[in-house]
């Protein structure tokens, strides 16, 4: 005797079986966030760039959570599939062997070279830095393509935050270092020292920083797609600049608007 399915049961079948499917695409994901880049991420990981993560994602239904790390565990983590991605990440060539990158960046940010008190020095660009130079750097932090092409040359001293590579600058343990302006100065500000404490010399790059997806998540570039389609609905509804202003609200007394905001993505 032939079996006749009731009305609907094929339909039925094929609306759970979307509904599963969903399910798994949008299943939470686990974020390194690095402990010691405020105003983008401080020590417990949140900042500007867990609010622009959380909105994105949270406009097309995805949910993650975050593991606070160092910046260099953060990377290895991510690399290694331990975590599904980690944030603030500077898209080159050396990190797109490693990870997977969406369209959208997070944010823009600025980075100088920074020199004790009374001691800048006139280069504008790595090739000019002289052989030998003690540079501060942040333990595997991404300095430009050009840094990386010279870094050989150089005496690097590598630390796990920017209040270290500031008290080597104050004590001229070092020569000079690269740090994000905005990064920088919010350190001054948090150890009680005035902006000119070190001497800012001229800009070393400008960074597109990116979320980084680890390649080992079989759904890495979906996860890419998503954050994408969240990024371009924050910046066209305006809700980008709205998180910025939310951070300035709370940011530390005596920060102004050109110290903890990068440039707005247009």
């Amino acid at each position: 005797m032939k079996r006749f399915s009731k009305p609907g049961s094929g339909l039925l079948v094929c609306l759970i079986s979307l509904i599963s499917f969903t399910s798994a695409a949008k299943e939470p994901i686990v974020i390194a966030a690095e402990n010691s880049w405020p105003p983008f991420s401080d020590m417990h990981g949140k900042g500007i760039s867990y609010n622009l993560v959380e909105a994105a994602f949270s406009s097309v239904g995805r949910a993650f959570s975050i593991e606070v790390l160092p910046y260099a565990r953060a990377l290895r983590s991510t690399e290694m599939g331990e975590v599904d991605a980690c944030w603030n990440v500077t898209r080159q060539p050396s990190t797109e062997m490693r990870f997977h990158f969406g369209e959208e960046p997070l944010m823009l940010t600025q980075a100088s070279y920074f020199f004790p008190k009374g001691q800048a020095q006139n280069f504008t660009r790595p090739a000019l830095i002289p052989d030998g130079f003690n540079m501060g750097v942040i333990i595997d932090y991404e300095y430009g393509d050009e840094y990386t092409q010279h870094q050989h040359r150089f005496k690097q001293h590598a630390v796990n935050n920017q209040s270290q590579i500031i008290n080597m600058l104050l004590t001229q343990r070092i020569d000079g270092a690269i740090m994000f302006d905005e990064v920088a100065l919010y350190n001054l500000n948090q150890m009680g020292l005035p902006e000119d404490a070190i001497e800012k010399g001229a800009i070393n790059h400008v960074s597109e920083i990116y979320v980084a997806f680890s390649k080992k998540n079989p759904q890495h570039q979906q996860l890419a797609r998503d954050l994408d389609q969240g990024l371009r609905w924050l910046r066209d509804s305006g809700e980008y600049d709205t998180i910025f202003h939310a951070t300035e609200q709370t940011a530390p007394t005596g920060d102004t608007d050109s110290q903890t905001r990068p440039p707005a993505l247009q």
